[in-house]
């Protein structure tokens, strides 16, 4: 293993202010993810949580304010550098899966590394691991309309895992599961902190599933309530 990385946090966001035209969505949040915790994010729609979750992700960025990642401060980073970073630190999972429909569970997983340039045999030998892990390995050469919604949105968690990055951030990951589908997921994310040490941003409505967190917050007003 390399050294161990020097910052504390995985994510740092401060003062983050982002309107849409006369409407305020965030008003000032800050907050800091520890490495290795899990957070979730949870408020009434329309609160600015899918809004704050994409700030911190670098899907968009703020009218006000700062964001770090790994101790990297994102402002005035260039697409290219940005790119980089998210590629190398982040992944993403959402509600609906967004699988490459013709292609398979393994190639789908495999799909961020083979972008980024690794070799074909090596991102398809790491791509079966991660299948293994979420015991999907059967299903490796089936396509995603040949897969359960459960099983879609595993695939999915591989896929945000497959470049090994510092943190995961899901908006909301079980929301279009159901209830028995949906521990499952929750429980494969929960072991995602505790199995691999990743950092995990949740948004989430479901409340069994932000009690699996370390940290709950709730937005409201535009701002950021720490629960607990």
């Amino acid at each position: 293993m390399n050294d161990i990385p020097a910052y504390k946090w995985a994510i740092e966001a401060s003062g983050i202010q982002r309107n849409y035209g006369t409407l305020e969505v965030l008003k000032g949040v800050s907050i800091s993810i520890e490495k290795g915790k899990m957070v979730a994010i949870i408020g009434k729609s329309g609160s600015g949580k899918s809004t704050l979750l994409h700030i911190l992700g670098t899907l968009d960025a703020p009218d006000a304010g700062e964001v770090s990642i790994c101790g990297i401060p994102v402002t005035g980073l260039k697409s290219k550098a940005l790119a980089s970073l998210r590629s190398k630190h982040l992944g993403f999972v959402f509600q609906f899966h967004h699988l490459l429909p013709e292609f398979t569970a393994l190639e789908n997983i495999a799909m961020p590394a083979l972008i980024t340039g690794m070799n074909k045999k090596a991102a398809f030998k790491r791509a079966a691991e991660l299948l293994g892990y979420l015991q999907l390995s059967a299903r490796a050469d089936h396509k995603p309309n040949q897969l359960s919604g459960g099983e879609q949105q595993r695939v999915a968690i591989g896929r945000a895992l497959m470049n090994e990055p510092d943190v995961i951030l899901a908006d909301e990951p079980s929301g279009n599961l159901d209830t028995e589908t949906s521990i499952q997921v929750h429980q494969l994310l929960r072991s995602i902190t505790t199995d691999m040490g990743k950092s995990l941003v949740i948004v989430t409505h479901n409340a069994d599933l932000a009690a699996l967190s370390d940290k709950v917050y709730e937005m409201k007003d535009g701002l950021l309530l720490s629960e607990k």
